[in-house]
């Protein structure tokens, strides 16, 4: 048996190398048409040029020893097999030439193999894809010491086709990836016909909805910002990052329930497995849009009669397990939220029937969870080192789920969120350290969260102390006399924030004085309530000491007043869209 292995590396490096959002646009409907089980997927397009004999578009396509067969083709990956090695040569030649004509630096794995099982085949496969990915490779145009390069990507920069000129931002050379991009934002439709907003997009919704290509024209930043073209409102916006837990663990069970079953089941196995998940994903992926459009659809001007609803928010990735997008700074946890809950019920919904078959142990679970990252930063800040600091933060979040599992069990959906005020190209543990430790005594903010323990099969997560509800009441009941008439809280946000500036001054004295002086105004029922939500937040191994946690065993203290800041600073809208049965838009 022979098997090819394919895998596009480093595409959220690939598809932020400009910093402009229309070339993140362009790439990532570009790569979202890469690798699909499509007609009119450029792997199919590939495949038909080279003549070959594949089960793509066919599953039920006759045995033959010259046919090719896929195991997974989603993602920015496929997995083929075939008895002769001869077909998989032909597609892997026409592949890699085609990646190097359509996306010039797009960085990559492949590997194939042989063995004597399918099985076997897959296992040197995978070795070869280790070993691949620490091995230099060269891509071209290859940029030598007089060649100018474009200054955004540091790349060998060309002369910019017609067709890219369109786009005249006063550029005459860019990259030739950029190139290819650009033309690609002026010839496809994107608007109207993007697979990859369509992933995203509820069925109901579909031909209806659009998303912004513009944020300076497109894309509404604030609810009051409507109707007041004048006004200058705080054009703050997330980038949401999203990554499947577990998906390893499955796919180890997966391959020990098929050993003994035939080539033929163990393909088919693992291309079901494949297509729930990306299945399972979509599914997560429309919930979650469908409540930014219950919230905050708009129309881009309701001064002409055009009916195009909009949302503020713009798909980047969607692909196996994973998501990422641009998406309006108060709406960013509340969809990051509901796309986790979703994905783990959707992922049950479309796996346990295939488990089922498989004949997997009932011991084992039968879903996947997600955990992600949110960074929050100032529209205007450039995206070319963004996605580092947002795949830094979904790395947070993993490590407080598996915090509270062993070692190959699957944990729980977690969140990690962090606010950038400055542009920076510092990594996110130096950011970090700048911005939330002080005085080398105090660090403000844990960052992740465990996500909201109703939705989760875990029995020790419901006495976690870091999760994001039981932050949330703390954010709540700190901010609840801005939102009716009653009485201040001990702490109120104000406070809170005036003992952030006190640390951040080195003055953790004066920030201990400013809490007690809001104990000491504050009535015995509402000191009662305040030390109830502080104390659901601490950790094992902690001692609280009246507004922070101390380690008894180092001695380190936190706090998380940042953390509490930042959840108030983009709270979601209170009042929320209706739409009529006429679909009449309103505005949130």
């Amino acid at each position: 048996m022979f098997v090819y292995l394919f895998e596009a590396k480093s595409i959220q490096s690939y598809l932020f190398q400009s910093g402009k959002l229309k070339d993140v646009i362009a790439a990532s409907e570009r790569l979202d048409n890469l690798v699909d089980e499509t007609s009119t997927s450029i792997l199919q397009s590939v495949i038909a040029s080279a003549g070959l004999n594949t089960d793509l578009l066919d599953d039920e396509l006759a045995e033959s020893s010259n046919t090719i067969h896929f195991l997974r083709c989603k993602g920015g990956a496929f997995y083929c097999c075939a008895q002769t090695q001869a077909p998989l040569i032909r597609l892997r030649s026409l592949w890699t030439l085609t990646l190097q004509q359509m996306f010039p630096s797009l960085e990559y794995t492949d590997a194939l193999t042989e063995a004597e099982t399918l099985v076997e085949a897959l296992d040197l496969g995978h070795q070869q894809l280790a070993n691949d990915r620490n091995t230099p490779a060269i891509s071209f145009p290859i940029a030598t010491a007089p060649v100018e390069r474009f200054s955004r990507t540091g790349r060998p920069s060309v002369r910019m086709s017609a067709l890219a000129q369109r786009e005249d931002d006063g550029l005459n050379e860019v990259d030739i990836d950029t190139d290819l991009h650009r033309q690609a934002y002026q010839s496809m439709n994107m608007r109207e016909a993007a697979a990859l907003q369509d992933k995203f997009t509820p069925e109901d919704l579909k031909g209806t909805l659009h998303y912004p290509l513009d944020l300076e024209t497109d894309f509404l930043f604030d609810d009051e910002q409507h109707g007041a073209p004048d006004s200058d409102p705080s054009k703050d916006i997330s980038l949401i990052h999203i990554d499947g837990n577990g998906l390893g663990i499955l796919l180890m069970r997966l391959k020990n329930a098929l050993k003994n079953k035939s080539d033929a089941e163990l393909r088919k196995g693992f291309r079901q497995f494949s297509r729930a998940l990306n299945q399972a994903t979509t599914v997560a992926a429309k919930a979650a849009t469908q409540y930014i459009y219950d919230k905050a659809c708009y129309r881009k001007d309701t001064r002409s009669s055009d009916s195009t609803q909009m949302i503020p928010m713009r798909p980047i990735v969607l692909g196996g397990d994973d998501i990422t997008l641009l998406c309006r700074a108060n709406l960013a946890l509340e969809f990051s939220t509901r796309f986790c809950n979703a994905f783990m019920d959707a992922s049950k919904d479309k796996l346990s029937p295939l488990f089922d078959d498989f004949g997997f142990p009932k011991e084992y679970e039968r879903y996947l969870t997600a955990s992600g990252g949110i960074l929050y930063q100032k529209a205007s800040h450039p995206f070319t080192h963004s996605h580092q600091l947002v795949e830094a933060l979904c790395a947070q979040a993993k490590k407080r789920t598996k915090s509270v599992v062993d070692e190959g069990a699957i944990g729980p959906a977690a969140l990690a969120f962090h606010r950038q005020s400055e542009s920076t190209n510092d990594s996110f543990d130096i950011l970090a350290d700048r911005t939330l430790v002080h005085g080398d005594r105090m660090q403000m903010g844990q960052t992740a969260y465990f996500v909201d323990s109703s939705t989760q099969a875990h029995a020790r997560l419901a006495q976690a102390p870091f999760e994001l509800s039981k932050l949330k009441r703390l954010v709540a009941y700190s901010a609840s006399a801005e939102q009716a008439d009653t009485a201040m809280p001990p702490v109120s946000i104000a406070r809170w924030r005036q003992m952030a500036t006190a640390i951040a001054q080195g003055d953790i004295d004066e920030a201990d004085i400013i809490y007690h002086r809001g104990l000491s105004l504050a009535a015995t029922n509402q000191k009662k309530a305040l030390e109830e939500l502080l104390d659901n937040l601490t950790p094992d191994g902690y001692q609280r000491q009246n507004w922070y946690w101390v380690n008894q065993q180092t001695g380190e203290q936190y706090c998380l007043i940042n953390d509490l800041l930042v959840l108030h600073h983009f709270a979601e809208p209170m009042k929320g869209n209706s739409h009529t049965n006429d679909k009449e838009v309103t505005h949130g």
